[in-house]
């Protein structure tokens, strides 16, 4: 039965290959007054046209948002934070909390959330426990904790952030799991979560729990209800609407008067030889005009390498492109337990593909989302940065493969395709976000390439590089790996 999915899975694959390299130049067109300007967008900085996201429909009321009509130019801020993401919503809102006499100014190119974080699949899910033992043979056991409870903190975090303050974005609890196809894949997990197990038994006060099972052979079967898999780890994580979540904190950041301009394409970082009289040491050139800062951030994930060349000589990070697809089943869901759950499979030749089930009662109940497939392409999707492209060869497999991981029985004859969407992510050598003070570079600062995980590294990340850069040190329990200067050695 296993060789028949596989087949089923290969046939994705023969369809001819649709280009997918990322296109070298834009256009668009801007209203100034009663003058209509083309303006050239610059390879691999982010495109004006890109696909719509099953998230953003509706459109937020900020999508578009200027606080101020004008490109305040004649003003020196405090902040000027790139990218409206999750990183760069989460780094305002946290810095202006703590001093809402800030000033602090965000550029973003296109529309809020329109980058990597209103475009994911809809996880926010500590998943990156399985490389527990890696960290630790890596980087020693204190510090391999300290990942992994950072992850989970940051999880928690951000179920936090959205009770306290009420967002409408359909954040659920569910029970997840990391699913198996190959006994090699399988039996590596059960040893991580032997190793797993040992460690809580240690040090049960500092090492992050969250009341993972084993369920092999048929008892994974009958407890998941796929009927391939070998076996199942199951855990506990969240989903919700993604996009809808950092809006809400980019909303929280605009009550303490941060100035938001949308759809303003920073183009340029030049740093001022002596700081000026204003305290600016910083201009940031865009489409609009030429702001100053005294302190610049980077919150820019896959497009950093274009708008800071110092990052791209490194070779340290390198954006790729992400893809998903929402569908739904012919076959009834909403009293299938199957269809109340998240999951992720690292080990079919298809990628590692995950799944995020919209919940009973959301917006689009029993709507399926489903990312990864990266397999699919040549390319793997690496050094793209054009999310306004679609590659077809991945959407097939997308639409296809949820009837066969789910069977029949549970999914049904047919399955509706209700969107396909890209989304531009960023990979580092390590996996491993890259944060802190850009070296030999007073003033700028960043938080980038969140790995594809930015939903359970970023929030929390966020409260780490305020620390460093409104006191001047980091915390405690900050990981050390995440130290910006690697990528710079």
């Amino acid at each position: 039965m296993l060789s028949s999915l596989i087949d089923v899975l290969v046939a994705c694959a023969l369809i001819p290959a649709v280009q997918s390299t990322a296109i070298p130049r834009s256009s668009r067109l801007l209203n100034r007054g009663n003058i209509e300007q083309a303006v050239i967008t610059p390879q691999g900085f982010p495109v004006p046209n890109p696909t719509e996201s099953y998230w953003q429909v509706p459109e937020h009321r900020i999508a578009n948002l200027r606080s101020t009509e004008e490109l305040p130019t004649d003003h020196t801020f405090d902040y000027v934070i790139i990218g409206s993401g999750v990183s760069g919503a989460a780094i305002a809102m946290k810095l202006l909390d703590r001093n809402p006499e800030l000033s602090v100014l965000m550029l973003e190119a296109r529309k809020a959330a329109s980058g990597a974080s209103g475009r994911n699949g809809g996880h926010c899910r500590p998943g990156m426990w399985k490389s527990i033992k890696t960290w630790t043979e890596k980087y020693g056991e204190d510090e391999a904790v300290r990942l992994q409870k950072m992850e989970q903190d940051c999880v928690n975090d951000v179920r936090d952030f959205v009770r306290t303050n009420n967002v409408s974005s359909g954040f659920q609890d569910v029970e997840t799991a990391d699913l198996y196809w190959t006994k090699e894949a399988f039996d590596n997990a059960v040893k991580v979560w032997g190793f797993q197990q040992e460690l809580e038994q240690r040090r049960p006060d500092e090492v992050a729990k969250n009341n993972r099972t084993v369920y092999s052979g048929q008892a994974a079967r009958d407890y998941w209800g796929w009927p391939e898999i070998l076996g199942a780890i199951t855990f506990y994580a969240s989903t919700q609407n993604p996009y809808l979540t950092v809006c809400a904190i980019l909303e929280r950041a605009l009550k303490h008067d941060l100035n938001l301009q949308t759809n303003t394409l920073a183009l340029n970082l030049k740093q001022l030889p002596n700081p000026a009289a204003n305290g600016a040491k910083w201009t940031v050139t865009t489409d609009r005009g030429t702001v100053q800062a005294k302190q610049v951030v980077l919150a820019t994930n896959g497009f950093t390498n274009a708008i800071h060349p110092g990052f791209a000589s490194t070779g340290y990070i390198t954006p790729d492109r992400s893809q998903v697809a929402a569908v739904h089943p012919s076959a009834e869901t909403s009293n299938n337990t199957v269809f109340q759950r998240s999951a992720s499979y690292p080990d079919l030749h298809s990628g590692n593909n995950y799944i995020v089930v919209r919940a009973p009662g959301d917006l689009g109940e029993g709507d399926v989302i489903y990312g990864g497939g990266k397999q699919f392409s040549p390319t793997r999707e690496m050094g793209i940065t054009d999310d306004s492209v679609i590659n077809e060869d991945i959407a097939l497999h997308l639409h296809r493969v949820g009837r066969t991981v789910y069977g029949y029985k549970n999914w049904g004859e047919t399955t509706t395709v209700l969107k396909d969407w890209t989304g531009i992510t960023c990979v580092s050598k390590d996996g491993l976000p890259v944060i802190g003070a850009v070296p030999g570079e007073d003033g700028l600062w960043a938080q980038v390439c969140m790995n594809g995980h930015g939903m359970a590294w970023a929030f929390r990340s966020a409260e780490a590089l305020v620390q460093m850069m409104e006191v001047g040190e980091k915390p405690e329990w900050f990981p050390r790996a995440f130290d910006i200067e690697r990528a710079f050695e």
